[in-house]
């Protein structure tokens, strides 16, 4: 799938119906994958152009020094160099005002269809411990189980809390070990004590295991959304 450049409201040619045309060939490109339920990493995208739109249209100062700039005059005494806009400040932003606006519409369409199928996927996960809880949680493996999926995907997880100035993050961190095929003779607890017993760690590490009730493609949203899922089911647990 082509991108949209992050700066593509501003860079280039600027013009109302030529960015409409932009945006709206990354925007079928989207409805495409979404169509296929995939998800990642378009979603994400989508919202960092949504936020970037906004910040664009909050800041209309911005929005004019953001535009190539020519050089007007040198100061070899000072040392200085003065720029001035290419552009003309009134017709450009209000050119740019009208490509923001239809821009905000129509991704933030997509956006709720994202949405959508985010928490369409969540609502079909079933996360449940495998066998004895250890007192530390924030380390442990993390067995993802799609009902339609031959084989367990076997991951281990960590838990790192790291402070901002306004707020606490926690971050999941995966490393993908191995899967399995699954087996009417082989439990998920054997299957833990054998995984850990390979990558020589302590018997009591905790383990969880995500189900997934329906099929959806794996990379690009089965993943990502149990990570967010699992990761809040242990804040909240």
């Amino acid at each position: 799938m082509k991108k949209l450049s992050d700066d593509w409201l501003t860079s280039g040619t600027l013009d109302f119906e030529y960015k409409k045309y932009v945006l709206l060939a990354y925007l079928q490109q989207v409805s495409h994958y979404f169509d296929q339920h995939k998800l990642y990493p378009t979603f994400a995208d989508l919202i960092m152009h949504y936020k970037n739109a906004v910040q664009l249209k909050d800041g209309k100062q911005k929005l004019f020094k953001s535009f190539p700039k020519r050089l007007s005059q040198v100061d070899l005494k000072n040392f200085k160099m003065y720029f001035e806009s290419k552009v003309e400040e009134d017709v450009q932003l209000k050119e740019l005002e009208d490509i923001i606006d239809f821009a905000l519409d129509e991704l933030k369409g997509q956006i709720t269809i994202g949405k959508d199928i985010f928490d369409e996927v969540e609502s079909q996960l079933i996360i449940e411990p495998v066998g004895v809880k250890a007192l530390e949680e924030n380390e442990g493996l993390l067995v993802i189980d799609s009902e339609f999926d031959p084989y367990y995907h076997i991951y281990q997880y960590r838990i790192s809390i790291f402070e901002t100035a306004e707020e606490k993050v926690r971050s999941l961190q995966t490393v993908f070990i191995d899967k399995f095929k699954k087996s009417i003779g082989t439990t998920l607890e054997q299957l833990k004590i054998k995984v850990l017993k390979n990558i020589k760690l302590v018997s009591n590490y905790s383990a969880f295991r995500v189900v997934a009730l329906r099929p959806y493609p794996y990379e690009e949203t089965l993943l990502p959304i149990v990570k967010r899922s699992f990761s809040n089911y242990l804040y909240k647990h």
